[in-house]
Order: C-alpha cells, then sequence, then structure tokens
C-alpha cells in the first residue's frame, strides 16, 4: 500500500466524510480516509452502469464541515483500489461523453456508489421488517383462513416494492 493523492471538490470531501462516519458506525471502530476509500471501491463493485451513477445526484451532506486542507486528499490505499480509479477515469470519459474526468470525480461516484448500496439495504431491511411485524399482528387479530389471504397479498406487495431497489 502506498500513497493515493488526489484534489476534491467541497461536495465530495464532504461525502467521504459522510461515508467515513457511516464505515464507523458500521465498524464500530476508528476509520481513516484511506479505509473508507477501501470500503467504499468494495461497496462499488456492484455498480454495471457508471453512467446511471454518474446521473445520480449526491446525496445530502451539507451538515459535515470540511477544512480547506480536506480537499487535498493524501491516504494509503490498496493497489486494488488505485487500479479500479485509474479504471473508472478511462471509462467514465467515454459513458458520458467528455474527454477526460479527474481522480477526484471517480472517487466521487465510487463514494456515490457505496453511499447507494448501503442506503438501499437499509431501506429494503426496514420494508421487511414493516412487513414481518404487519403480517405478526394479522395473524393475532384474524382467524387463520383470513390471514393467510391478507399475507399472500401483503407478501407479493413486499416483493414488488423490494424489486423497486433493484
Amino acid at each position: 500500500m502506498g500513497y493515493y493523492q488526489a484534489r476534491l471538490s467541497i461536495e465530495t470531501a464532504r461525502l467521504l466524510e459522510k461515508m467515513r462516519l457511516f464505515y464507523e458506525k458500521k465498524t464500530g471502530g476508528s476509520v481513516s480516509k484511506g479505509d473508507c476509500l477501501i470500503m467504499a471501491y468494495a461497496d462499488s463493485l456492484w455498480v454495471n452502469d457508471w453512467k446511471k451513477i454518474f446521473d445520480e445526484t449526491l446525496p445530502p451532506t451539507e451538515k459535515y464541515e470540511i477544512s480547506p486542507t480536506a480537499k487535498l486528499l493524501k491516504v494509503q490505499v490498496s493497489d486494488d483500489v488505485k487500479t479500479g480509479i485509474q479504471e473508472l477515469k478511462e471509462l467514465l470519459p467515454r459513458l458520458i461523453g467528455i474527454r477526460s474526468v479527474t481522480v477526484g470525480i471517480c472517487i466521487r461516484e465510487i463514494l456515490k456508489a457505496a453511499y447507494i448500496k448501503n442506503s438501499s439495504s437499509t431501506i429494503e431491511n426496514e420494508v421487511r421488517r414493516i412487513f414481518n411485524k404487519n403480517k405478526e399482528n394479522l395473524q393475532i387479530k384474524f382467524e387463520a383462513s383470513i390471514s393467510e389471504e391478507i399475507i399472500e397479498i401483503l407478501n407479493k406487495t413486499e416483493v414488488e416494492i423490494l424489486n423497486l431497489f433493484k
């Protein structure tokens, strides 16, 4: 692992901080910016269509205070992450129809993809939790034959909603 440097926009620096705090909460320990970038890269490997990620709006990050020096990123990352950023740097311009992109844009897109993955899995878990709670309540309140029919409808509805996130 060697040092990796990049210049980030204020929005990307804020997103990096948002994701760093997210990963700290998820792991229960301290997460450096380099570790955050490594985790975000791993979480971004699901992406098949980077154009779609590029077209997504950035998640809200206004509440994260960023110092001017935080826009100059110098972190230790794995060779896989360096290679992945370089490949994205070559791929993105062709997808979005411009001549070139900066490393900072590639990092932004990786962080955005990681955010999307983690926020959609959280939403999916919440949807499942809500449906399961309501199915249990149905079984308590109604006789078996009626609750089975209603639960079948709820199961179909749950699947349809979860398919929206895929």
